[in-house]
């Protein structure tokens, strides 16, 4: 009997040893858990941009990223306003976005969707695109310029006067009028400019602005052509134009030709940064 009453004691005491152990290892997943969980968190922070949204002045409903400068070593950072081009969207230029506000190269950068595209397709509670635009609604796209960098002036430390406008294609075309009409963009990239893109024209818009300005393009572009050259030769850009000349690729799909020497984000990054 007593043999008996021994034996279920230690019963007991296993399964509550069991019981013990189990919970104790159930804590330590759980906080292991949560500290990888805090960390993911924490390095997609450094990179990752934040959703942001603002209207324009004809009531449009702008929606783009903000990607804020990741490293404290620069008290007024240059920012840089990415422009897409057309039927895309500010996905295009993820990766380039996070390369330039990383620590490295420290730009504080906004990508939007252009009105008509991605996100953008609000305007008064009506849906638009861009499909059933008017040469008089693409160039009203320079309120959706015009509109980002009132954003990003409310930012902390980003002066009106240190802010760049890189564009591709229509975006090109959509950046320079914009920076035409706006002295204090102190610079533009033109990825792929075209004379005219869906009405929104460029010729006098190259005259009319008078701060630094780099073009990009390919040599065998079927979209562009010889536009690029053509309005390099109206302001005597020089060595300020750039032609990969054996690629026939066009705007950002410029990123990912490996075939470019230099790489179009090198470039890029290059020019801004002399007059960061």
């Amino acid at each position: 009997m007593r043999s008996k009453w021994i034996e279920c004691m230690v019963q007991i005491v296993l399964i509550f040893i069991f019981i013990v152990i189990t919970a104790n290892i159930g804590t330590l997943v759980c906080l292991t858990g949560i500290g990888h969980a805090q960390l993911q968190a924490s390095n997609a922070g450094e990179t990752a941009g934040q959703k942001v949204s603002f209207l324009t002045d004809d009531g449009v409903l702008i929606v783009g990223t903000y990607y804020s400068l990741s490293s404290s070593h620069q008290t007024s950072p240059k920012a840089v306003i990415l422009l897409h081009m057309l039927g895309r969207n500010r996905d295009d230029w993820d990766t380039f976005a996070s390369t330039l506000s990383n620590r490295s190269n420290g730009f504080a950068v906004l990508t939007i969707d252009l009105r008509g595209h991605g996100e953008s397709i609000n305007k008064e509670g009506k849906t638009i695109s861009f499909q059933s635009f008017t040469s008089a609604d693409f160039n009203k796209m320079v309120l959706d310029v015009k509109a980002a960098k009132d954003f990003l002036v409310t930012q902390k430390n980003i002066l009106p006067n240190n802010i760049a406008i890189v564009g591709a294609s229509i975006g090109a075309n959509i950046g320079l009028k914009y920076a035409a009409s706006d002295p204090s963009i102190n610079e533009v990239v033109l990825l792929s400019p075209g004379l005219d893109y869906r009405g929104v024209t460029t010729s006098d818009s190259i005259k009319q602005y008078t701060n630094p300005i780099y073009i990009a393009t390919a040599g065998r572009d079927p979209i562009a052509g010889n536009d690029p050259q053509t309005l390099c030769n109206i302001v005597n850009c020089g060595n300020h134009l750039m032609v990969y000349q054996d690629s026939n690729s066009h705007g950002t799909d410029m990123f990912s030709d490996s075939s470019l020497n230099p790489p179009l984000d090198n470039l890029i990054i290059s020019w801004l940064a002399r007059g960061s």
